[in-house]
């Protein structure tokens, strides 16, 4: 028997897409070359104008994206569309910023590759990670290919090496966040902000509960924005002045839960709060706790958020609350602040935001009565030669949940290395403030450390440096970094993010029977 005939097929394949060859195959426009040159010059006025990160990235990561840009310009010519698309998302992804991004054309945005199972790790007793499909679509399922089984190949190359090779194309912003991103790309990829998949299709080498190898052969499907039973991705909170998310995870997080959990999809659609937030009592080693999950902060009204989440807090067990917040890739920076308010008996004080002291960023806070408080300072800073703004809050925690009632109980946090923007700073708060204690599933969350502007808003206060783009492509920038307070006052967040006090990694039973161990060494730290 030769090699190709041992290949399984999936019987079915993902409802509501297409291939990713029948995907590329779509007539779309090229983007012209004028179009190009003038999306690099604005990619470069954006970057070095603008972006507030970008000295600490020149000096972090050795790369300098003004000048790669510089170097793309030569080359716009002789490049096909797709490499074109490709190179420019590259510069952006080397400063390794969720929230610094170059957004495709139209064609692709809002669009999700995906292959129709999840991956996830876990470490054996000896110390080796492990991977396993937790989660097969049912039209993906073919004989011993179900949930369950040990992920030990990757096209060809053991699957340790593939999340290593994954991870050094994706933004991760330290070793954790890298190595994160990296597994859940192997099998989830929204194209709004990366070029699709070089590949076509994904051969597994598994190995069943019973001990048999197999080899399944997963072709990458493409979703359109209306089939992911939520917001498209180049809609979520675009307009929103005080946001700090990561939109790719958004997308790939509301894809993930059409795709494997649909019954709670539908009730999102019904009730918003479902899709941002579930509660329940639990009970660990025979005492009953709360267990609050945060699944992101990606709401329009932080009072109303804040209102509702102090009134599922009151029903709670008094003598304990876990609070989980893997995976959030962060929202409404407001919301998260006030939220952490209902956890404290005492005051939260809120990080802090600083700008790029460059000419463009002086020019944005005088036409932009948003940004006053921070003019005095970057104007000042011609004299100063300070790199950033003065600090100052976004939010009033106190004031965002002044009347409500505050949970008396102690409070755990549980966080991982994908938990990212306004997740990151409600763990910043949380830690600088001494509501509790951090569990991570990793040394540090995600590290994403500011508020996202889009580029369609900016140019809204900027009209005469920024100009409308061609495409409908556009970009995202991290316009105000976050520094912590209190016993970490200055630190930024950026890169560094929050450090667990505790460490646990997965085990199998984690990952099998719903977080049995996690939970419980959450709970024992209550």
């Amino acid at each position: 028997m030769s090699p190709q005939a041992r290949i399984a097929k999936p019987a079915g394949q993902l409802p509501d897409s297409v291939a990713l060859t029948e995907f590329l195959e779509q007539p779309v426009p090229p983007t012209s070359l004028a179009a190009r040159y003038m999306l690099v010059e604005q990619a470069s006025t954006l970057l070095d104008g603008l972006y507030v990160h970008l000295r600490l990235k020149r000096a972090m990561y050795a790369t300098d994206p003004i000048q790669r840009l510089r170097l793309l310009e030569r080359r716009l010519p002789t490049l096909t569309d797709l490499q074109f698309h490709t190179e420019l998302s590259a510069i952006f992804r080397s400063v390794r910023d969720l929230h610094t991004t170059y957004q495709l054309p139209v064609h692709y945005r809002g669009q999700v590759a995906a292959l129709g199972i999840l991956v996830e790790h876990y470490q054996d007793r000896d110390g080796k990670p492990r991977y396993l499909a937790t989660r097969v679509h049912p039209a993906l399922q073919h004989g011993s290919f179900t949930a369950g089984v040990e992920i030990v190949e990757w096209n060809g190359m053991p699957i340790e090496r593939a999340v290593e090779l994954n991870a050094e194309l994706h933004a991760g912003s330290n070793p954790d966040a890298r190595l994160a991103r990296g597994l859940e790309a192997l099998t989830v990829r929204p194209l709004g902000s990366s070029p699709p998949p070089d590949e076509r299709w994904v051969i597994l080498g598994y190995r069943a509960d019973d001990g048999r190898a197999g080899e399944m052969r997963l072709p990458w499907r493409v979703l359109a924005p209306h089939a992911q039973g939520g917001r498209a991705q180049d809609s979520v909170s675009a307009l929103v002045l005080v946001h700090g998310i990561d939109t790719a995870s958004e997308a790939a997080r509301q894809l993930k839960r059409r795709l494997f959990a649909p019954a709670k999809a539908q009730r999102a659609q019904a009730h918003a709060l479902d899709s941002v937030l579930s509660v329940r009592a639990r009970r660990i080693r025979g005492r009953s706790v709360g267990y609050l999950r945060l699944f992101s902060f990606n709401i329009s009204s932080a009072r109303r958020f804040v209102e509702q989440l102090s009134a599922i807090l009151s029903k709670l067990p008094p003598d304990g609350l876990i609070v989980d917040i893997r995976a959030n890739p962060g929202g409404n920076i407001p919301a998260a602040e006030g939220a952490l308010q209902l956890l404290s008996a005492h005051p939260i004080e809120p990080t802090r935001f600083s700008l790029a002291t460059t000419p463009l960023a002086l020019e944005l806070c005088q036409s932009n009565p948003e940004f006053e408080r921070w003019t005095a300072s970057i104007d000042a800073a011609v004299e100063t030669g300070e790199a950033y703004s003065q600090p100052l809050p976004l939010s009033d925690p106190e004031m965002l949940a002044a009347g409500l009632p505050r949970y008396q109980g102690s409070t755990v946090l549980i966080t991982d290395a994908l938990c990212y923007s306004a997740a990151d700073i409600f763990a910043a708060g949380f830690q600088d403030n001494r509501v509790g204690q951090i569990l991570g599933t990793a040394e540090r969350t995600g590290a994403g450390g500011a508020n996202v502007w889009s580029y369609d808003l900016l140019a809204m206060w900027l009209p005469d440096t920024l100009r409308p783009l061609p495409d409908g492509a556009s970009f995202r920038i991290a316009l105000r970094r976050v520094t912590r307070v209190r016993d970490n006052i200055g630190v930024p967040l950026e890169d560094l993010g929050v450090k667990a006090d505790q460490r646990h990694d997965f085990t199998r039973r984690d990952i099998t029977e719903r977080n049995q161990d996690l939970l419980a060494a959450a709970e024992a730290l209550v």
